[in-house]
């Protein structure tokens, strides 16, 4: 699934991580979310550095997190539901 990045995504701040790796906890919008699973990962390789992907479960939601590995800024790329 490809992404347009230059689309508008908005910053959110990555709280925690499980295994040092995958999103566990964001704030966005001033309120904080769990994530309770991952459903899936994927990685994008852009010229400026790879983009990683997590589409998260959270009680509120589904949710489409990105990274900016080259800037270590994340984002939320969509709400999927």
């Amino acid at each position: 699934m490809l992404f347009n990045l230059a689309a508008r995504h908005e910053p959110i701040r990555l709280i925690a991580r499980k295994h040092n790796y995958f999103p566990q906890r964001f704030m966005w919008r001033g309120q904080q979310y769990s994530v309770y699973s991952v459903v899936r990962a994927w990685t994008e390789m852009k010229r400026k550095g790879a983009w990683h992907f997590f589409r998260v479960r959270c009680p509120e939601g589904t949710f489409d997190l990105c990274q900016d590995s080259a800037l270590n800024i994340w984002y939320l790329a969509r709400q999927v539901d």
